[in-house]
């Protein structure tokens, strides 16, 4: 299987993706330079880059014995960012050959505290890499000082695993940001909720009340003419591929189904909350068609798992505490369970989600599928994501 960490910028946009590489469970340990094999086989010949990062960058672990072949990949350079081992002893040759590299394009990145004395190295990098949990608040203000001096290195900061440490290091200069701050709970101040995000709330808990008729739920999509103009445009990409032009909401809840318009209103109304993080949707969206697709491979029915993955996601999307959003939604008392406690089968697909997400190798299990299906449904839910964030 290969899993994916996201890269933010200082926007809270996604700006790439590392890929990483689990082993089979047959208790083999495996090289640096078997994983980087396993991964670029992976983007190149497997699943394909362009499915595993869409059109953002992949950033790709390599030891000093893969400079010398990548010019041979055939990769996109400049949408491959190649990390360089902490350790790396430049010489002449290897410098030159990175040079060579770069010049095709690719991007670069060092880190580690042996190439701070390594200039030649840093002059022609692209990216320093650093890991908050070993820098200090005094050490850390002399290190971006130095860094600086290069005036063709953007800085990366490794471990962020809150908001605070987001917004300091945002503060320190620092260009792009890896961990999994934006997928961890968190705690938000109760506060009011802006008018528009009342009115959010005030659809999602229409759509997802079995007891709301068709037709009450037609009227408050009507009501909002962007959420309108969005579901129509939607329906009527290929996507979804309909025979026909779809060019009403009703018949647009007719063709489709009350299920299918459930997610579809929810997905809408959320994306159109934009002051979360810009990455925040794609987050919500990929676990909400991880649980789903768990369910399916696992054979049961699939209704209720995709409300349990997008619903775990709001409080990053509308900033409130999740207890305090989910107890004002008409949900039944399995799903807020599963959301609050990961209790039963639907919180069991949610911590496997969450597993996928963040590459917790040990915690991916859902119903004793296997990796094979594990990797099958990351796959199918990246492509669905990426499909879906194009049209909305």
């Amino acid at each position: 299987m290969i899993a994916r960490q996201p890269v933010y910028n200082n926007q809270m946009g996604v700006f790439g993706y590392e890929l990483l590489f689990r082993p089979p469970a047959d208790g083999k340990r495996y090289k640096s330079g078997e994983a980087t094999a396993h991964v670029l086989s992976a983007a190149v010949l497997g699943t394909g880059l362009d499915e595993l990062v869409y059109k953002r960058q992949a950033i790709i672990n390599i030891t000093r014995a893969y400079v010398e072949v990548m010019p041979q990949m055939q990769l996109p350079p400049t949408q491959v960012v190649l990390d360089l081992p902490d350790n790396i002893q430049s010489d002449p040759k290897l410098l030159a050959n990175l040079s060579g590299l770069r010049e095709m394009g690719f991007s670069l990145s060092v880190g580690g505290l042996s190439t701070l004395k390594d200039q030649r190295l840093l002059s022609i990098a692209d990216n320093y890499r650093v890991d908050v949990k070993k820098v200090n608040s005094e050490q850390l203000g002399k290190l971006t000082r130095y860094l600086r001096r290069f005036g063709n290195l953007s800085l990366r900061a490794l471990k962020i695993e809150s908001l605070d440490e987001y917004d300091l290091y945002c503060g320190a200069g620092f260009d792009y940001f890896q961990g999994y701050f934006l997928g961890s709970p968190r705690v938000h101040k109760v506060r009011e909720l802006s008018v528009a995000r009342v009115a959010i709330m005030d659809l999602l808990a229409a759509a997802n009340n079995l007891d709301t008729s068709v037709e009450k739920l037609e009227e408050k999509i009507v009501r909002d003419v962007s959420l309108s103009f969005k579901l129509l445009k939607l329906v009527n990409s290929p996507f979804f591929g309909v025979p026909q032009e779809v060019d009403s909401v009703k018949r647009a809840v007719v063709l489709l189904g009350r299920d299918e318009i459930r997610k579809l209103v929810s997905l809408l109304a959320l994306s159109g909350s934009s002051d979360g993080p810009p990455a925040a949707i794609e987050i919500a969206l990929q676990r909400a068609r991880i649980c789903e697709l768990l369910a399916e491979k696992a054979g049961m029915s699939s209704e209720s798992f995709f409300t349990v993955g997008m619903f775990s996601a709001l409080d990053v999307l509308m900033e409130q505490p999740i207890n305090a959003i989910i107890a004002k939604l008409p949900l039944s008392d399995v799903v807020k369970d599963a959301i609050l406690e990961r209790s039963g089968l639907l919180g069991e697909a949610l911590s496997c989600a969450l597993a996928i997400e963040n590459a917790r190798w040990s915690e991916m299990h859902f119903a004793g599928l296997d990796d094979q299906d594990l990797a099958a449904v990351s796959r199918e839910a990246m492509q669905w994501t990426h499909s879906v964030v194009d049209h909305i």
